[in-house]
């Protein structure tokens, strides 16, 4: 009789992960931006990129532009109001850089990705189709490969749709479903491995999920098994909606209703779980990003605004 008393408390830990001890910490430095329209001024921030000079860029999105800081998080300049015109944008969502330097831009309420320098010059569409229409319906994130591929997060498609270098379409990855390998449930944005392989944030599924840049599942990461079960313990998510990697290969993971960002492991495991407390605490973030300094900077969505943490020496 103990012995079952004993394997079900293990069980329920598990299923519950219930434990929260990680073994790398960090401390909130500072916050940037408020709820407004002003320079250095958010409504509803989403996506957040660093380029290789280390200036962060971040997708305004309920203002309908993008805004360019320091790596110190000063204010540089802004693009973009609300149209379908080229330089133009409709909710920008999760933004990203290409190997040649070039801004990606998950447009969710134009139905295309559309593709900047670093000063906010306009260079191409990606997803419209010859005639009329668009190859995806609401896409959250694009990625480039060092081939120049194009992967796209489909959000209402449930796939990620792949372009060659030319912005031809290719063929999709994944399918509509839960738990399964390969299964996607409103993916929300994507990310090239430094093994060259796909990290996908499989959103609604709560997990992540890495792929080959041919669409085989390699591995999940969420919950039990990687089945997607949404919790609030360690290695549970509660829709997964942004992801980055560090130069070491760590994960991290903007967990939206659990208030707080995962650090993954290259194999998975919860290395840290940072959601502040008081000034610091995050409230439904939506995006993260690492300098090659180590800091990580936050999207911090239900606060308008972006937040940077650093690790503990």
């Amino acid at each position: 009789m103990r012995k079952r008393f004993i394997l079900a408390g293990f069980i329920l830990a598990v299923i519950a992960g219930c434990s929260t001890k990680t073994g790398q910490s960090y401390h909130f430095v500072k916050a940037i931006g408020q709820k407004g329209s002003g320079p250095a001024e958010f409504r509803e921030p989403i996506g957040m990129a660093i380029d290789r000079e280390g200036f962060l860029y971040v997708s305004d999105a309920g203002n309908h532009r993008i805004q360019k800081f320091s790596k110190n998080g000063g204010f540089i300049k802004a693009w973009g109001k609300k149209g379908s015109a080229k330089g133009e944008l409709n909710r920008p969502m999760h933004v990203n850089f290409a190997p040649d330097g070039n801004l990606y831009v998950a447009e969710y309420l134009n139905d295309r990705v559309q593709v900047f320098d670093r000063v906010g010059n306009f260079i191409r569409f990606i997803g419209l189709k010859p005639n009329e229409g668009s190859y995806f319906d609401a896409p959250g994130g694009a990625a480039v490969d060092s081939k120049g591929f194009v992967y796209v997060a489909d959000f209402y498609h449930h796939k990620i749709q792949k372009f060659d270098p030319a912005g031809e379409f290719l063929t999709s990855l994944g399918k509509p479903g839960r738990i399964w390998p390969g299964n996607l449930h409103y993916p929300t944005d994507v990310e090239i491995s430094i093994d060259g392989t796909l990290l996908v944030a499989d959103a609604y599924n709560n997990r992540i999920q890495k792929m080959t840049p041919d669409g085989i599942s390699l591995a999940r990461w969420g919950g039990l098994l990687g089945l997607g079960i949404p919790g609030t313990g360690k290695g549970y998510f509660k829709v997964a909606t942004g992801i980055a990697q560090d130069d070491g290969g760590d994960i991290y993971v903007a967990d939206f209703d659990n208030h707080r960002v995962q650090k993954l492991s290259p194999k998975g495991d919860v290395t840290a779980i940072l959601k502040g407390q008081g000034s610091g605490a995050l409230k439904y973030p939506t995006d993260v990003a690492v300098d090659h300094e180590g800091n990580v900077w936050i999207v911090d969505f239900g606060n308008n605004r972006i937040v940077l943490y650093a690790k503990d020496k």
